[in-house]
């Protein structure tokens, strides 16, 4: 499966979740709870509210389950996608989660708590109603501006992740192993001469530098820790100021 294959994939499932969390909070907040107090009343209305929210907020954080790792999931397949604006948006999405779960089990059982005490508690359960309204109007906000970003996203520039077939994953193990005999015989962790691999078919792939480089830096580091441990990376500088070469004998008095 290619990596644009990959993208249209999670890119569907992100709109999809995304639009009906956002779409199902405002109409609900806005069309169906107005209307539900306005022609059962007061009373039956509210009930029927309190009803709804936590299977409501069920349905949500969902749509927030699903969003999350397809979100995530683009930028694994397309690395000029990646940066702190991937982590700001997941931050986004589990904040839109942990807040509809905060009001489908705290606030709800607050006002289930209070309009079961009776009608004469009424200032009780407006502040969690409107407290509800005002954490479902953020998330909903935040959901419109995660939908905003997905639409301004630029198109990539590359062709993505290329998953390589397993000849050419045996052509990249041994070009990759070529290089890090180089780099031992480099560093003094192999003996010129017990070389493992065949000689070099042209038809291996060009390893990235930036490979070559990550693996050097690791084999540096590595003779720089024995050579401490051993005492030859201090045998070998001179004194300092002396100007006398490693290994030469100390001069006559």
């Amino acid at each position: 499966m290619t990596a644009r294959l990959l993208m249209a994939l999670f890119d569907s499932i992100y709109v999809i979740a995304l639009a009906a969390w956002i779409g199902s909070a405002l109409f609900l907040s806005s069309g169906v709870m107005p209307l539900i107090v306005k022609q059962l009343g007061a009373e039956p209305g509210e009930k029927l509210v309190r009803a709804l929210v936590p299977r409501y907020c069920v349905w949500a954080a969902i749509c927030g389950a699903l969003a999350l790792p397809a979100m995530v999931a683009v930028p694994l397949c397309y690395p000029e996608y990646r940066g702190a604006k991937v982590g700001v948006q997941a931050l986004a999405i589990i904040s839109c989660i942990l807040i509809t779960l905060y009001v489908g089990n705290s606030l709800t059982s607050a006002m289930n708590e209070a309009r079961a005490t009776g009608p004469l508690c009424q200032g009780r359960f407006t502040p969690p109603y409107r407290r509800a309204f005002l954490l479902n109007a953020l998330v909903s906000i935040t959901g419109v501006g995660l939908l905003v970003a997905f639409a301004t996203r630029a198109a990539p520039k590359t062709s993505g992740i290329v998953e390589l077939t397993p000849e050419e994953r045996a052509r990249y193990d041994v070009a990759i192993g070529r290089v890090i005999e180089r780099i031992e015989i480099k560093y003094g962790f192999r003996e010129p001469g017990l070389q493992k691999t065949a000689e070099p078919d042209p038809a291996e792939p060009a390893i990235d530098p930036e490979t070559v480089r990550e693996i050097e830096s690791f084999y540096a580091q590595k003779r720089r820790k024995e050579d401490a441990r051993s005492g030859r990376g201090a045998a070998a500088k001179p004194a300092r100021g002396t100007g006398i070469p490693p290994g030469s004998p100390p001069p006559s008095s």
